[in-house]
């Protein structure tokens, strides 16, 4: 794309049971987002040559080294996991890593499970996996440019009043991230019904969403089971995401919270790497309706100034 349009950030890591990457060629860079996809994750509609430059010279050895052995994360495993964002071939591994949510978050490398996954799991990492301090600064970089270019925010802006270095977009999404768990509670949750729109709602073959994902799996969760829903959704930080994304735009003073409507496009449209997913209106759901309702009840007790304290999501 090298400079054109759209919306808010991702694509989700859930592949409905099944997921697979398409194998046709073409520049990544000149499909309608710059990343191989049409799903609205760059907002800014930038050129995002220089963050692909990042990930191919210095991440893709590193998810290769850390994520492809066993049955893990590699394009060809054949193990349970369908989170399958490492490419085998090196010139694809940006197009298929940035398009799963489950990967990158909103690109904030406060956000990104591709950090925060590893790092939960202290000095174990995850599945024994860790990063050492070069390969954290190594993909925090990409992360930064990823984030920067597909908001809009190459500049730097002025320091705040008082003093102080200015809040960088990976803060502001921590900040608003939390502030909104702050405002969320289960009575809106349940008076959204959200439990039972979600885990109820069919796509194609008249499967249900929690037919695969009522604990979790592929990275997505949705179960008619409320408090198993809710403990899940309203504390961890991968999972939150699915459903929510920060809108960076307008800056890092002006960041919010919104709902994350570019992950559910590309699923819900059978984009690369959710070719197999089973499809379904991506706006127009029983689902969505719930997810704005409850979307508005949180926002509205922010606006009131009746939410609790923030409270960090789990990474």
């Amino acid at each position: 794309m090298r400079s054109t349009l759209l919306a808010t950030i991702a694509a989700l890591g859930l592949v409905g049971c099944v997921g697979g990457i398409s194998s046709e060629g073409g520049d990544p860079l000149d499909s309608p987002d710059g990343d191989g996809n049409d799903n609205g994750d760059n907002p800014a509609g930038s050129d995002l040559s220089a963050a692909k430059m990042l990930y191919d010279t210095t991440v893709h050895s590193i998810m290769v080294a850390k994520c492809t052995g066993g049955a893990c994360h590699a394009d060809t495993s054949t193990g349970a996991t369908l989170t399958r964002f490492v490419a085998s071939d090196a010139a694809k591994g940006w197009q298929t890593a940035t398009n799963y949510t489950a990967l990158v978050g909103n690109f904030a490398s406060s956000a990104a499970p591709i950090l925060t996954k590893v790092k939960a799991g202290g000095t174990l990492g995850h599945q024994g996996k860790t990063y050492t301090t070069d390969e954290e600064t190594k993909i925090t970089a990409w992360l930064n440019k990823e984030v920067e270019l597909r908001n809009g925010q190459t500049s730097t802006p002025p320091p705040p009043p008082g003093g102080g270095g200015p809040e960088t977009l990976s803060a502001a999404t921590e900040r608003v991230l939390s502030e909104f768990a702050g405002c969320m509670t289960k009575t809106d949750f349940d008076a959204a019904n959200m439990a039972q729109a979600w885990g109820g709602m069919q796509a194609q073959n008249n499967q249900e969403c929690d037919n695969c994902h009522a604990t979790g799996a592929e990275g997505f969760v949705a179960s008619r089971l409320s408090s198993q829903f809710w403990n899940i959704f309203s504390n961890k930080k991968y999972y939150f995401l699915q459903y929510m994304t920060v809108d960076l735009t307008m800056g890092a003073a002006a960041a919010k919270v919104v709902i994350n409507t570019t992950s559910f496009r590309g699923v819900a449209t059978a984009q690369d790497p959710h070719r197999e997913h089973p499809t379904f209106n991506p706006t127009n759901n029983q689902g969505m309706n719930a997810l704005n309702n409850f979307y508005n009840r949180t926002t509205a007790k922010k606006t009131a100034g009746t939410c609790g304290a923030p409270r960090p999501l789990q990474n």
